[in-house]
């Protein structure tokens, strides 16, 4: 599984290819998300507690992060697939949502730079190159497993992807916002 998280997160081809064509990694690939998710919280924490936030709001705030983070996953997996598998598909592309969902998991692998998102002065550079490196990696993803020929259609269906995920993504986090700021 290491071997694959590095693969993935370095752009090989060939991992994103073991990945989707593996039907028992989805676990795995579920495990890639909880673990960037848990680094995320980990992160998140951090800033809590430095902040002064309540342990109730702590607690809280872990297990609804682990839970919104599963969900955003699952949104993401079904929205590129919406987009690759039937608005922008090939002849070549034969697509499900467990093999989208094994190869994006793994490429959410660079989101553990999270854990350092507390650092003083360069948290937010952190988070930046994490979303970007995690994006790109995505974008790779995208390209094996729907078996496109270059990387121009991986980036549009990622594009389109992301503003047509971009309103149920902001509801998720509007909710998750909301409930753990009553906290």
């Amino acid at each position: 599984m290491i071997q694959r998280m590095l693969g993935a997160a370095l752009f090989n081809a060939q991992t994103y290819e073991e990945i989707e064509a593996d039907q028992s990694a989805l676990g795995q690939a579920l495990g890639v998300v909880i673990l960037v998710t848990i680094c995320g919280a980990i992160g998140g924490l951090v800033s809590d507690i430095m902040g002064g936030a309540s342990a109730l709001g702590i607690i809280l705030g872990l297990c609804f992060g682990l839970a919104f983070g599963i969900v955003r996953w699952a949104l993401w997996v079904t929205v590129i697939l919406m987009v690759g598998g039937s608005l922008l598909r090939t002849s070549d592309t034969q697509i499900s949502w467990s093999e989208m969902g094994r190869v994006l998991g793994f490429a959410y692998i660079p989101g553990v730079l999270a854990i350092f998102s507390w650092v003083p002065g360069i948290g937010w550079l952190i988070s930046i190159v994490a979303f970007f490196w995690t994006l790109a990696a995505a974008i790779m993803g995208v390209r094996q497993a729907m078996d496109f020929e270059g990387t121009g259609r991986a980036i549009l269906v990622v594009a389109i992807a992301g503003v047509v995920g971009f309103i149920p993504w902001l509801l998720l986090l509007i909710i998750q916002w909301v409930f753990l700021s009553s906290v």
